[in-house]
């Protein structure tokens, strides 16, 4: 498959997480996905991906990610991405504070055969949890 390709692919992966259409990941993620640093307690392969997305959405009705950078080479596309979400849920056992939210991460994926067969991503946390007002320095 070409970088080219597989950018296309990691673009499309955004749109369905960014349109809630979590049934289409099938197009562009194998069911056996690999996530090492998903989140404690999240079952493995898509439906754990399913699972992380349904837990912001919860918290961030409205989130979105924007890709900033996107940079490919052979089997890997290297993201760096923008979050944003109003926050009028639960998340992660915090009650909504009707904050707007803004923070940044990256994150690599592997495609083989059209589909990202594994997933490592880091975002700023930290910054999440500042301006959601329950960690302060």
């Amino acid at each position: 498959m070409s970088i080219e390709k597989n950018k296309k692919i990691v673009q499309r992966y955004q749109e369905i997480y960014n349109s809630n259409e979590l049934e289409a990941l099938g197009e562009v993620v194998s069911k056996d996905l690999l996530t090492p640093k998903i989140m404690p307690g999240i079952p493995k392969g898509m439906e754990g991906a399913k699972a992380a997305h349904r837990i912001m959405l919860a918290g961030f009705p409205d989130y979105q990610t924007i890709i900033d950078d996107l940079i490919a080479e052979a089997d890997k596309v290297a993201v760096r991405i923008t979050m944003s979400g109003t926050h009028t849920g639960s998340f992660m056992g915090i009650p909504a504070t009707g904050k707007h939210v803004s923070f940044t991460g990256m994150y690599i994926a592997r495609i083989v055969d059209g589909k990202i067969v594994e997933h490592w991503g880091e975002e700023d946390g930290v910054s999440l949890l500042q301006q959601l007002g329950v960690l302060s320095f």
